[in-house]
């Protein structure tokens, strides 16, 4: 695999980052009627912009994940090679930090109420986009999906792949349809470890227990190819000097520099790759500047927008490209179409991309959000007329 590293590549990224941008503001009226309030912009600019990476990152596999070859240039060269790892490894990074915020700022938290949050966060569109992409496979399977092999990518699809399936549906193999979601089972590990998490930082023994899980990320770090939940304890170590130093101002401008630095680094070469040890350490040094930096650019209202519909963003996009191409079909022919033509495609999908997830993020997102946000303010109206 070839990287493109050339001044068309960027002018590609930029422009798919602009057109997100655009088509957001577009419908901002819709999605701010929607706002979810967040106490951190910066951690919203990151979120939406990390979405946005792991799209342009998908976006040039799409022929080849099709099972096509095309003869004009070759789909599988990635724009930058490290830039949907780096999304997903900042995803990591943001739920460590917020979610240990929430232990730092609230020593009582109900953890029936937690999970019962979590779920409603992130079941509902993710079984809605799993149902999505079972109805697309279905039909381009010609509905030949009564076997083994489909009912075991079901039941992976609906443990959140805590079950390994052959992720095929009647012989349509789901890769160009649900190739991020393996992300979801590291995120629900996070979720139940948290109680205990909880339960250390206010041990006596804290420090000694941080230094414990340092040392056994380092270890798996060096043992292991891919490796997810050190990203988590970068971003409880970014909570914790968040909070330490929130009567210090650290220089923003020299830290922002170094990350703005690493993200180059990272992102536009070959190396490092993957989730190895090196790149562990430049991620977390990134998130770390950053979390320090606090920079006013990520407090764009432009890129809360896209942080809001983030979630959809992740989960709908590779959907929707996949039917984008499967309809240019009917009008170019896929294998021998240039390499215009191909991005072309790409970026008419961008705000059928946007406008989607907006509908997601606003009926299904919220809506469930909403509900539980009801049931609490109802639990307690209904707790004050009894004391009274």
């Amino acid at each position: 695999m070839n990287t493109e590293f050339t001044l068309e590549s960027l002018i590609i990224s930029i422009s798919i980052i602009l057109l997100f941008l655009l088509s957001s503001t577009l419908i901002k009226n819709k999605i701010e009627q929607n706002e979810i309030k967040h106490e951190y912009k910066f951690i919203n600019g990151l979120r939406g912009l990390a979405a946005v990476f792991v799209v342009i990152n998908h976006a040039p596999f799409m022929l080849t994940n099709m099972g096509l070859k095309n003869d004009n240039f070759s789909s599988w060269a990635w724009i930058y090679a490290n830039l949907g790892s780096f999304g997903v490894q900042i995803f990591f990074c943001i739920t460590g930090f917020l979610f240990f915020d929430k232990i730092i700022k609230s020593p009582n938290i109900q953890w029936e109420k937690f999970f019962e949050g979590r779920v409603r966060r992130v079941a509902p569109l993710y079984y809605f986009s799993s149902f999505v992409i079972f109805l697309i496979a279905t039909l381009y399977s010609n509905f030949d999906i009564f076997n083994k092999e489909t009912l075991m990518t079901v039941a992976s699809m609906l443990t959140f792949n805590f079950l390994d399936g052959p992720s095929k549906i009647g012989g349509i193999a789901l890769t160009p349809l649900n190739s991020v979601t393996w992300t979801l089972v590291h995120e629900w590990r996070f979720y139940a470890v948290l109680p205990l998490i909880a339960l250390t930082y206010r041990s006596r023994y804290n420090k000694l227990i941080l230094s414990t899980a340092l040392l056994l990320a380092a270890v798996d770090l060096s043992m292991s190819t891919v490796v997810c939940w050190p990203y988590f304890l970068t971003g409880i170590i970014a909570a914790v000097l968040h909070q330490k130093l929130t009567y210090i101002k650290p220089a923003s401008w020299p830290l922002s520099i170094i990350a703005l630095c690493i993200f180059i680094y990272t992102c536009g070469t070959k190396a490092p790759e993957g989730y190895g040890a090196l790149r562990f350490a430049l991620t977390s040094c990134f998130f770390l500047c950053i979390t320090l930096a606090n920079p006013r650019a990520l407090h764009a209202q432009c890129l809360n927008r896209l942080s809001d519909i983030s979630y959809s963003i992740y989960l709908m996009h590779l959907p929707i490209l996949y039917l984008t191409f499967k309809a240019a079909s009917h009008m170019v022919d896929l294998s021998t179409m240039s390499k215009t033509a191909f991005w072309s495609i790409n970026m008419i999908a961008v705000p059928l991309i946007t406008i989607v997830s907006t509908l997601t993020f606003i009926h299904i997102e919220k809506r469930f959000m909403s509900k539980k946000a009801n049931t609490i303010t109802v639990a307690a109206g209904t707790a004050a007329a009894a004391e009274s």
